[in-house]
């Protein structure tokens, strides 16, 4: 079910800059090289991230003279809101958000009994070619900035009923070829000052960038690390996710332990089930034998079929998958199937649209 969405208050122009990827003290050197006080970054900061109010006219504390120059220069929230689709079989919404240079992307919010989670994307296309993945089709085209990926959260944050507890990377593109940007976006929804979200509540999702891994345990963001896994075999992740060619299992899984060992916190591994690729007995073998080297967690997921050729396995595949790896030293969980009637794996709503528009 479609819904309308009213037009922002205050339509951004392109010329406009974006302060929702400001950091406070970013935001703070921005305003008072415009002549402003520090202390009105501040109240601009908690207007914006604790607040979620996005119209400068509303920020009441605020100069009106101060307002009208942060309406000339500024922006909070430019996202045109081109679609908004509810399931009707789960507890899920997706948006189709269009930029400020006509670039489109897509957000997926999913209701669950005790936690609700926002997946975002952060770049416009991909350029790593997964075999199952809609994105892959479009391509790279350029990376969100961090007020774009920001925007993605503070924009659902801020409608009735989508409570938010949970956010992750693992919408459109490959967080961590983006790595500027979604460290930037971790730090400020982790600020206190603003969201707060904790490290346990955003997780990063990577096919496997291995040099990005160790700059992330480095850089100790705040945020969980999940890898989309999909096979335990080279011959087989190669074929599937080209990026294993030049990152294959051995280097991988030596970066994920780096990673527990200096945050003391597990890995999630994600394995997509897809009919006759991996889900036999081999597979099953192949992941106690990989996930039983280090702290871990295996999510399986259902796959949301598109138009790349693969099919989801059956639910009998995925229950002796679980029950099969119940005995093993890592938490095995069944991902719930959401949203496959509203197109919710990344890119699959915005690819059909461009095929139609193509067609027209």
């Amino acid at each position: 079910m479609s819904h309308p969405v009213s037009p922002p208050t205050h339509p951004a122009a392109p010329a406009r800059l974006s302060l929702a990827g400001d950091s406070l003290e970013q935001l703070r050197a921005r305003l008072m090289t415009d002549g402003q006080a520090s202390f009105r970054a501040d109240q601009v900061f908690n207007w914006i991230h604790a607040r979620r109010t996005f119209d400068f006219d509303e920020m009441t504390n605020l100069a009106k003279s101060l307002r009208l120059h942060l309406n000339e220069r500024y922006s909070v929230v430019d996202l045109d809101v081109r679609r908004r689709v509810r399931s009707q079989t789960s507890n899920c919404e997706k948006f189709l958000f269009g930029l400020a240079d006509g670039a489109r992307i897509e957000a997926v919010w999913m209701g669950f009994e005790k936690r609700s989670t926002l997946c975002v994307s952060t770049q416009v296309g991909c350029a790593l070619d997964c075999a199952f993945c809609a994105t892959a089709t479009m391509g790279f085209r350029r990376h969100l900035s961090a007020a774009e990926i920001v925007q993605q959260v503070l924009w659902v944050t801020a409608q009735p009923g989508l409570e938010l507890s949970n956010v992750v990377f693992m919408g459109m593109g490959e967080p961590l070829h983006n790595y500027e940007n979604v460290a930037a976006a971790l730090r400020l929804l982790h600020d206190d000052r603003g969201l707060a979200l904790s490290r346990r509540r955003m997780t990063v999702s990577t096919a496997g960038l291995v040099p990005q891994i160790r700059r992330l345990t480095e850089d100790d963001l705040p945020c969980k690390l999940a890898v989309s896994l999909n096979a335990v075999t080279n011959e087989k992740r190669s074929a599937l996710m080209p990026i294993n060619r030049k990152y294959p299992l051995d280097p991988l899984f030596a970066a994920c332990k780096e990673w527990t060992e200096a945050t003391g916190q597990r890995v999630t591994f994600e394995y997509i089930l897809m009919e006759g690729v991996n889900d036999g007995p081999d597979d099953i073998r192949g992941l106690r034998a990989r996930l039983s080297r280090l702290p871990s967690k295996l999510n399986l997921i259902y796959y949301n079929p598109t138009e790349r050729g693969f099919q989801s396995s059956g639910q009998p595949v995925y229950q002796r998958f679980f029950d099969e790896l119940q005995n093993a030293p890592f938490t095995v969980t069944l991902r719930q199937n959401m949203g496959t009637d509203i197109d919710a794996a990344c890119g699959q709503l915005l690819v059909k649209e461009e095929r139609a528009e193509a067609a027209e």
